[in-house]
């Protein structure tokens, strides 16, 4: 798999190689988002509370340029603007863009969670994705957007290589290859965690109706674990319903620094509804995670309503109401309800 991978960058490299080219030189635009929320929530006795206030800022920079065969080459580097952070780089990658396809090279999510399909949601909190807990103590499997199945390593940053083939009939296909799962800011890591990742996707508009479908997966070459992760988005007038499933099964992540070797089931479900300036949206995501033979599993199950109305070009407002109860084996349930509210700008 890894011969296959460096044998289509070399080639996408040949195609370029000694052209001479009058193109203009890259020049980096600046893009980006930052969210701010406030809310509050109210969980069982005995856990901590929770910050009322919370915010992600990222910095993008990405730039492009074209050369005289018609290549498009680029780069794009995301910055997190949060003090403190261990990793102020999110991700930073080249791209090489022809009639091929495309290739990027660098830190980056990868083909598995690029083409992953969720349900609609939206709002201030998603229910599929890691931003629960920081409103609400939950147990770990919720840590990852994917749904079930992802855990924090399918949608790391790694340093890897991805291509992606052309959309043919509405039809793409993308690989990735990544020689260390713990790279993305290490470039001396030897723990052969090596991890391939990819997908397939198809998007289709039929009269009224649009169809995105998608099937995705990652393989521990190391362990010998894999994960895959299955949704679909129907889109019909105002509304778009949908839903996925995904596994991971317990060698996934055997013997990487999660020490996460159990299996993980995940699946969510819903429908958006937009209005003008609003969409709204209503999602159940609900996922579980055994603890080993004989020993129980935990559960966490989340409704979410969601709101986002937006204000101007680049601004919305953004609101959540989600109640959620997680079930544990190894420390106290809890169960409650929250309600965030807040401003994200793009620019």
């Amino acid at each position: 798999m890894k011969k296959i991978l460096v044998a289509s960058s070399a080639l996408v490299a040949v195609a370029f190689a000694g052209q001479a080219s009058a193109s203009e030189p890259i020049k980096l635009s600046v893009g980006g988002y930052m969210e701010q929320w406030a809310g509050v929530a109210d969980q069982e006795n005995g856990f901590a509370s929770r910050n009322a206030f919370q915010s992600d800022t990222e910095v993008h920079f990405k730039g492009s340029t074209t050369l005289d065969n018609g290549i498009e080459i680029g780069a794009a580097i995301e910055l997190e603007g949060q003090g403190g952070a261990s990793n102020q780089v999110d991700e930073q990658y080249l791209y090489v863009n022809g009639g091929f396809g495309q290739v990027k090279l660098g830190a980056e999510d990868g083909a598995a969670a690029d083409m992953a399909t969720l349900a609609p949601s939206t709002g201030a909190v998603i229910a599929q994705d890691g931003d629960l807990g920081n409103w609400v103590d939950i147990s770990t499997p919720n840590a990852n957007y994917l749904g079930a199945g992802g855990g924090a390593d399918a949608a790391s940053d790694s340093k890897r290589v991805t291509y992606y083939t052309p959309v043919l009939g509405g039809f793409r296909a993308g690989i990735s290859y990544a020689d260390s799962i713990n790279s993305e800011t290490n470039n001396t890591v030897t723990d052969n965690d090596s991890r391939v990742s990819a997908g397939v996707e198809y998007k289709g508009d039929f009269d009224a109706v649009s169809v995105k479908v998608s099937a995705v997966g990652e393989d521990d070459q190391a362990s010998e674990g894999q994960w895959w992760h299955v949704g679909a988005n129907v889109g019909f007038g105002n509304f778009t319903v949908g839903a996925s499933y995904g596994i991971q099964d317990s060698e996934f992540n055997a013997g990487t620094s999660t020490g996460n070797d159990q299996e993980v089931e995940g699946y969510d479900l819903g429908v958006s509804y937009k209005m003008d300036a609003a969409t709204v949206s209503a999602t159940y995501y609900g996922e579980t995670e055994e603890q080993g033979v004989g020993a129980g599993e935990d559960s966490l199950d989340v409704v979410a309503l969601g709101l986002t109305y937006t204000l101007g070009a680049g601004v919305e407002w953004r609101s959540s109401v989600f109640w959620f109860e997680n079930d544990r084996v190894a420390a106290a349930d809890n169960e409650g309800y929250g309600l965030v509210t807040g401003i994200k700008l793009s620019f």
